[in-house]
């Protein structure tokens, strides 16, 4: 059985690689080879999904007992058919830089494996260095979330295109009949198109003199969507939107609506969508959307959203309870057989594990308030106590090389 399990993960992992790269692109055009490592306004968003996309892969071969190259090899060939099939379907890039991620995605997933005994399985006096060290990436992680999320405005003067033209987009089939500007607010008068768009169709884009897209109003299916200019697209990061579920729902189509975006004020970060009387305030991002500046999946259902939300903070502490378990095992070890002094480190290692999992409950407070995001939803507090919890019960078993599992046996 023991075997089996590796087998089938490796099985997954193909299947979910499959998925999400033969898919249909976001357009109908179909492009030829690129020999860049990457490129495009989604370029290291791109390159991370590539780099952790075949790590199960390489774990999971690794586990059934494949050798290391061979396991690279699969993974490089895997990659060099996705992107050979990619040539035949629209809207993707085959890329020779995609194939290297690839490689070196499989081959960290082999060295994850290889190297467990010593990261994974580290003796108790170091696990407390890794529980705090895990806990500072962690808070790390969500406090670069913030600032990747922030409303940046380039200087002034700006220019409104209405209903425009982009490849990343569609176009919007109804007709802006007038755009109205205030200091913290811009409101659209528009006749509604007569079929709801399937993907996002900006109603306006607010321009600066060098092009830059400073905010994108638009509708999608029965939502009204916003995006605003903030340091992840500058860092070639996805740009999750944020959205007015079902505020176009009551439009029908060829009936005049109004849309409107208005901001709280400049020391609130908050915001507020409103299409006719249908309206949302106090919008906003918070530590759990950190994966959406990875990959964005538009038009998801809210619970979907939330679930991910919930399981990225679980696997963000998860270490941080697994390593503080362990270094409180040193401490049950040394009060057993252990002399004063070794009891007294012992007691110490323990307590900096425990700090670190205070560190991550810091965090979850502090950062929002540092960065401004919103407050820490209580799911995302349930992902993280959780996550902690699994860690925590995880790292009081017996997994380790010297217990009754061997790594060797897996």
């Amino acid at each position: 059985m023991k075997k089996r399990v590796p087998v089938i993960l490796a099985v997954l992992s193909t299947a979910a690689i499959l998925f999400f790269t033969l898919r249909h692109g976001d357009n109908d055009l179909t492009h030829g080879w690129s020999y860049s490592l990457t490129s495009g306004d989604a370029a290291l968003a791109e390159l991370i999904q590539n780099l952790i996309l075949f790590i199960p892969l390489g774990v999971s071969l690794t586990l059934a007992r494949v050798l290391p190259g061979r396991v690279v090899a699969i993974g490089a060939l895997l990659s060099f058919t996705v992107e050979f099939l990619q040539q035949y379907i629209p809207g993707r890039d085959p890329s020779v830089g995609d194939i290297v991620s690839n490689t070196i995605s499989t081959a960290l997933g082999v060295l994850l494996v290889v190297a467990a005994p010593i990261w994974l399985w580290a003796p108790p006096r170091r696990s407390a260095w890794q529980a705090r060290l895990a806990a500072a990436l962690a808070v790390l992680v969500w406090y670069g979330t913030g600032a990747m999320l922030q409303q940046t405005f380039p200087p002034r003067p700006y220019r409104i295109v209405p209903t425009p033209n982009s490849p990343k987009f569609r176009h919007y089939k109804g007709e802006v009949l007038k755009v109205t500007t205030g200091e913290r607010t811009l409101e659209v008068r528009a006749v509604a198109a007569p079929y709801p768009p399937d993907r996002t169709s900006p109603l306006i884009v607010v321009l600066s003199l060098d092009d830059v897209r400073v905010l994108l109003l638009s509708a999608d299916g029965p939502d009204l969507t916003l995006r605003y200019d903030m340091p992840a697209v500058h860092w070639t990061l996805e740009q999750p939107d944020l959205r007015l579920r079902n505020g176009m729902k009551p439009v029908a189509p060829g009936d005049t609506f109004t849309a409107t975006f208005t901001a709280a004020s400049r020391d609130d970060p908050s915001l507020c969508l409103r299409v006719n009387a249908t309206e949302r305030c106090h919008m906003g991002y918070s530590i759990g959307d950190g994966w959406k500046l990875i990959y964005y999946p538009e038009g998801r259902p809210p619970w979907m959203l939330g679930l991910i939300n919930t399981l990225w903070i679980f696997g963000c502490v998860v270490g941080v309870g697994f390593w503080a378990a362990r270094g409180l095992r040193d401490e049950a070890a040394a009060n057993n057989d252990g002399g004063e002094g070794r009891r007294d480190e012992a007691a110490a290692k323990g307590v900096g594990g425990l700090l670190a999992m205070g560190l991550v409950i810091a965090g979850l407070l502090m950062v929002p308030l540092m960065t401004g995001l919103r407050p820490t939803p209580v799911y995302e507090w349930i992902g993280a106590l959780g996550g902690m919890a699994v860690g925590w019960w995880l790292g009081r078993r017996d997994y380790s090389p010297d217990g009754p599992i061997q790594l060797h046996d897996v």
